[in-house]
């Protein structure tokens, strides 16, 4: 199956240029934070979701959409099956 872009082939680096002791620059301070606040969001959508009781949903549309919010949180963290 041909793919709908052209890949670009990013060479690896060299060997040592992960140094896990060197002080960490911006760029990855402000991933960290990203990620983070990304985490946040998701603590907050879990806090509400968690606290339903599923025994109170009595409709399908109430289970429908708490399946739909519980879903979406979860496929997020699934691991992607390996391309073969």
């Amino acid at each position: 199956m041909a793919t709908p872009f052209n890949a670009i082939k990013v060479p690896k680096p060299e060997a040592g240029a992960y140094n896990p002791n060197r002080p960490a620059g911006l760029l990855l301070q402000a991933q960290a934070l990203h990620f983070r606040a990304a985490l946040l969001k998701h603590q907050e959508e879990l806090t509400s979701l968690l606290a339903i009781d599923p025994k109170s949903l009595k409709t399908e549309g109430d289970v429908s959409a708490y399946v739909h919010r519980t879903t979406a949180i979860l496929h997020t963290h699934a691991a992607r099956p390996k391309r073969k």
